[in-house]
């Protein structure tokens, strides 16, 4: 399975990890990837177990940068990137990061909405309804694009579904086809990639959702495609050993079904597109 996987954390600089970079890497190999990416969290101003999720960015190029070298020789190749946890107060920050450092690719994400809360933690961001915290996680993912304008991929769009409280729920286009269709555009006049989180349906069918109904409903990827989007990433967003490519054939597939014809990963901040 000639792609990379494009979204991955390490124990090293993410919290909630527990593989090595090491694990990482025979993992992709084991998988026969073309690449593994390695996004660890950086999450400015956000503290889980009295640590802020932040990691040394210098550090991180020392550690990674004779793996990557190395990696060149192999079979499987090492990229260096990273994962922004936007709030708009980090947007300076963020930006001059982005401009610092050579990054492979950079995915951009939202964990935290509303003005500081945290998807996974503070479930009141629920309680208007399932479909209006949706539709505000889509706006407030617009805004970000917008704000943080160099990265490469934005990070999983359907992370909110994750956390629904009491029930499963997928995000579906129709009741969101405004704030789909502003957050494509904005995507796609900047040349974004749009990420096929595979971990998003990993909890969806562990959460009880079955067949098709784990997997991101066919309307979005159809409509950023009939808006004119060609870049699609696909990504374990793996953070234990044995997730490297989780669902990668069953995504391919999927993807195949709506007509895409290739997955793009990014290296130097420049568009790879592998045909699939």
């Amino acid at each position: 399975m000639r792609v990379v996987d494009c979204h991955s954390h390490s124990l090293h600089y993410s919290f909630d990890a527990t593989q090595t970079v090491d694990d990482l890497l025979a993992d992709a190999q084991a998988h026969q990837l073309a690449g593994i990416c390695l996004t660890d969290h950086y999450d400015k101003d956000i503290v889980y177990d009295g640590l802020e999720n932040i990691f040394n960015i210098d550090q991180y190029f020392r550690h990674l940068s004779p793996l990557k070298q190395a990696s060149a020789q192999l079979s499987t190749k090492l990229l260096i990137g990273i994962e922004l946890g936007w709030m708009p107060n980090l947007t300076a920050l963020y930006n001059q990061i982005i401009a610092g450092w050579s990054f492979d690719s950079i995915v951009l994400s939202l964990h935290v909405m509303d003005d500081g809360l945290d998807m996974y933690l503070h479930k009141q961001i629920f309680n208007e309804g399932v479909l209006p915290a949706f539709s505000r996680a889509l706006k407030q993912m617009n805004d970000m694009v917008q704000a943080v304008p160099d990265f490469t991929i934005l990070g999983h769009f359907d992370y909110i579904s994750r956390y629904v409280p009491r029930q499963t729920v997928r995000m579906d286009y129709q009741p969101l086809a405004d704030e789909f269709d502003t957050l494509f555009r904005t995507l796609i006049m900047n040349g974004k990639s749009l990420e096929l989180n595979t971990r998003t349906t990993q909890k969806l069918i562990h959460n009880g959702l079955k067949g098709q109904a784990a997997w991101p409903d066919q309307q979005i990827f159809k409509r950023y495609l009939e808006l004119g989007g060609e870049l699609i990433s696909l990504s374990s967003d793996s953070h234990q050993l044995g997730q490297v490519a989780t669902l990668f054939p069953e995504a391919i597939d999927y993807l195949r079904s709506l007509g895409v014809l290739y997955v793009t990963h990014f290296e130097d901040l420049k568009p790879i597109l592998t045909k699939i």
